[in-house]
């Protein structure tokens, strides 16, 4: 009994002792000077394109990072990698936004022309190409009945049918509005290469397989599938990607759902970027890239 009692008493103590033994450590972020960020994902849309410039921040700044409004930035078509009369002017209209607006019906370009970003701030100047990739082709989105299983409740849940075109090579990243509102809980972050996820599976030419189709669906707080109601509409858009932007979003993706940075999570580290400060070659973080986009919607009658 004595033994038993003793036991009782040693473990809080221990706790005790442990919980005092702790000292928060602030490890040193070596951040210097804020540096420039582009966000420039364009696409072949009659609509206005966007271009989002910030500066890098500290790690441990606990703020919205520091909006860019005193750049000139320009897309050009390009030829052989040099510019040609095509360029649009993208004029800042605050917080960081530059934004080209087209005239009705006219857009940026075509599939499998070549694009090159300008940017120039203060002495510095940046630059980048993108070729605008093929996307696929979407023949509907569809509701189904499913019944209660594991995971699922029972319910009415949509699925986008889109057929990704003869030949290896296609990227895209797919994305949903939910009832005029963008999904971006990062459980909800849909790329597909092939029809499938990755490359080298073989994959090519067919419909999207399942769980890419059914990954157009909202998700709740608990990563659960939610079930559509009567009014519930559903918007798709299927976003071309280069490789190198397929390879960007993926490396994203995977730090964004890195859980709680424990012991055998992945470190954390910038996914490498296709913009480059003229003078000396250097990469910055961010990435451009120009996109044939599908798209679709349908609502729950």
């Amino acid at each position: 009994m004595l033994k038993s009692s003793f036991r009782l008493l040693l473990f809080p103590l221990t706790a005790l002792f442990l919980y005092a033994c702790e000292d928060p450590v602030t490890l040193e972020s070596r951040f210097q000077e804020p540096e420039l960020v582009v966000e420039a994902w364009l696409n072949n849309i009659s609509e206005p394109q966007t271009i989002l410039l910030t500066e890098t921040q500290d790690y441990y700044a606990n703020r919205l990072p520091t909006p860019v409004t005193d750049a000139q930035v320009v897309v050009c078509q390009t030829i052989n990698q040099q510019p040609t009369a095509n360029c649009f002017v993208f004029d800042h209209q605050g917080e960081g936004r530059y934004v080209w607006e087209p005239a009705p019906g006219q857009t940026i370009g075509e599939v499998d022309m070549e694009f090159g970003l300008g940017i120039q701030r203060g002495e510095k100047q940046y630059a980048s190409l993108s070729t605008m990739n093929r996307t696929a082709t979407i023949d509907s989105i569809s509701f189904q009945f499913e019944e209660e299983s594991l995971g699922l409740e029972e319910g009415l849940y949509a699925q986008l049918y889109a057929r990704d075109p003869v030949g290896t090579g296609d990227a895209y990243l797919i994305r949903t509005t939910f009832n005029d509102t963008l999904l971006l809980n990062p459980e909800e972050f849909n790329l597909a290469y092939d029809a499938t996820f990755s490359p080298g599976t073989e994959t090519d030419g067919i419909t999207f397989i399942f769980p890419i189709r059914f990954g157009i669906n909202k998700l709740d707080e608990d990563g659960g599938v939610v079930p559509l109601e009567q009014g519930d509409h559903i918007a798709v858009e299927v976003i071309s990607l280069s490789d190198e932007a397929y390879l960007f979003l993926r490396i994203i993706a995977e730090q964004v759902n890195n859980g709680g940075s424990g012991l055998f999570d992945l470190p954390v580290a910038n996914a490498p970027g296709n913009i480059f400060e003229v003078e000396n070659q250097e990469p910055i973080l961010g990435f451009f890239n120009v996109a044939a986009t599908a798209r679709a919607e349908r609502t729950v009658e």
